[in-house]
């Protein structure tokens, strides 16, 4: 696939954009309770950048790189780009990434992202062991990465 199709590099330079990302992006495994669930939990992905409202512009510029996502108010002075579409993480975000390579240890947290996206794709989170290892592994993502 083309590139030039994936993202927008009229509007921001990638290279520029990954090192954003590897400085203030997160990747985000979430298990939370859900009673409509087979298991009562519910498996959530998100990809987010957060940032001061004074750079709302900048924000806006990140859904029209990526072609996906939205931003919306954290706090009063912050707002948060994110990407919580499976489908758009797969089609618009992970070939970004897989192209523009992250150089700190988020590249860790990028990778544990894409695993557990491909285990929902397979539908693992949808046995005990399969949600075991998904609160394993969200559990050693960012902040909790030794």
């Amino acid at each position: 696939m083309n590139n030039k199709l994936l993202y927008n590099s009229n509007i921001l330079y990638p290279q520029w954009v990954v090192g954003f990302i590897d400085g203030e992006g997160c990747f985000h495994i979430s298990v939370s309770k859900n009673s409509t669930m087979k298991l009562g939990y519910q498996v959530t992905l998100e990809f987010s950048i957060t940032q001061h409202i004074r750079d709302k512009e900048l924000m806006h510029k990140l859904v029209v790189f990526f072609g996906c996502g939205y931003v919306s108010s954290d706090t009063s002075n912050k707002l948060q780009f994110r990407i919580r579409n499976r489908n758009d993480l797969a089609k618009y975000l992970f070939p970004f990434m897989d192209n523009n390579l992250l150089l700190t240890t988020k590249a860790l947290d990028y990778a544990d992202f894409k695993r557990v996206h491909a285990m929902l794709d397979n539908r693992e989170h949808l046995t005990p062991e399969g949600l075991d290892l998904i609160r394993k592994i969200a559990a050693s993502t960012n902040r909790g990465r030794k």
